[in-house]
């Protein structure tokens, strides 16, 4: 695995930097009235959709860690954008080895936004297993804005047909989230590696998440002053926002490496992509908490903007399995490799 970014992973970065830069605010004028798309909705729907897709699916020999890359950015500018949603959308349909054909042009052009039903009510984890309902998926974020939605269940992914849909109330208003019933497939496709790919997507989001929380903290830090001199200089401050900061560097880290892991079929690639959603979705909220204990008094109001962090962080760490879900497993696989290893 490279140990640094590629110039082009770099430029895949800073280019949808410069694109969610021009959504900033949006995510706070969202929390009241309904959802509308970003200007920076259609150009990362249309222009970065092939980012990770595996090329027997349709793709150009990209790489996950480019997607990756591409939603970390987006989540530290806290953009509500269907992207990041029908990107693991997407990689959940790409992990099957032995596909027979490409996924569809108007999806991979951005034509046909996708979103994806993988949790279900009354579980942490994801519908890999038995459920109560088999047909019922719960926290599916951008439901009535998408054109498709792809599936998980025990028997594999497929591309499900929605029966009822009805609409939750969401921490964060800006990614409106919701319950579906959908029919009973006609066929599916084995899931494969589909639902890892799908929870990294999450992952870098929620790494991204951190970044701008720890961003923002870190202004606040360097320009409010208190006693003479500016409240970075005090270690309750500092000490707080390197802890943050170390353990977004580790969830990121993390991340990417699970990617590799992913993408160059290693045996380890499950247990990989486990801790790192876990550290994401803990590194994340810890660092939403940080930025709002740095503000002070006015981070715990709604004028300030601490709380959207913390609101988004909450949301995608119970997308794709609660972290508290990807711990457990974590724990479950090393434990089963370390038995098989003796045996």
């Amino acid at each position: 695995m490279r140990a640094t970014f590629t110039e082009e992973q770099r430029e895949i970065g800073a280019t949808v930097g410069a694109l969610a830069d021009a959504d900033r605010g949006t995510a706070r004028e969202l929390q009241v009235g309904p959802w509308r798309a970003p200007a920076a909705d259609g150009p990362l729907l249309r222009d970065f959709g092939l980012l990770g897709v595996p090329e027997p699916a349709g793709g150009i020999g990209s790489g996950l860690i480019d997607l990756l890359v591409a939603v970390e950015a987006l989540g530290g500018r806290l953009v509500p954008s269907r992207f990041p949603a029908h990107a693991a959308a997407v990689q959940l349909l790409c992990g099957e080895e032995r596909r027979t054909g490409p996924l569809p042009d108007e999806v991979l052009d951005g034509r046909r936004v996708l979103t994806l039903a993988v949790d279900v009510p009354g579980s942490s984890g994801w519908a890999d297993g038995v459920a109560p309902d088999p047909l019922v998926r719960t926290l599916v974020p951008y439901a009535a804005q998408a054109d498709g939605v792809v599936a998980l269940g025990p028997d594999g992914v497929w591309f499900a047909d929605p029966v009822r849909a009805s609409a939750r109330q969401s921490v964060d208003p800006s990614v409106p989230l919701s319950d579906l019933t959908v029919a009973v497939p006609e066929r599916t496709q084995p899931a494969g590696t589909g639902p890892l790919r799908a929870a990294l997507v999450v992952a870098a989001e929620l790494c991204g998440v951190a970044q701008g929380a720890i961003d923002l903290a870190a202004e606040q830090a360097r320009t409010r002053r208190q006693f003479g001199q500016v409240i970075g200089a005090f270690q309750g401050v500092a000490f707080p926002l390197a802890e943050a900061a170390t353990a977004r560097k580790a969830a990121w880290d993390l991340t990417l490496y699970a990617a590799w892991a992913v993408d160059t079929g290693r045996p380890d690639a499950g247990v990989q992509v486990h801790a790192a959603k876990a550290a994401a979705g803990q590194a994340a909220v810890f660092a939403a908490e940080r930025c709002i204990q740095v503000h002070g008094g006015m981070g715990i109001t709604m004028e300030a903007d601490p709380h959207l962090f913390l609101r988004r962080a909450f949301v995608l760490d119970a997308r794709c399995g609660r972290g508290s879900w990807h711990r457990r497993r974590t724990g479950e696989l090393r434990i089963r490799a370390r038995r098989a290893g003796r045996g």
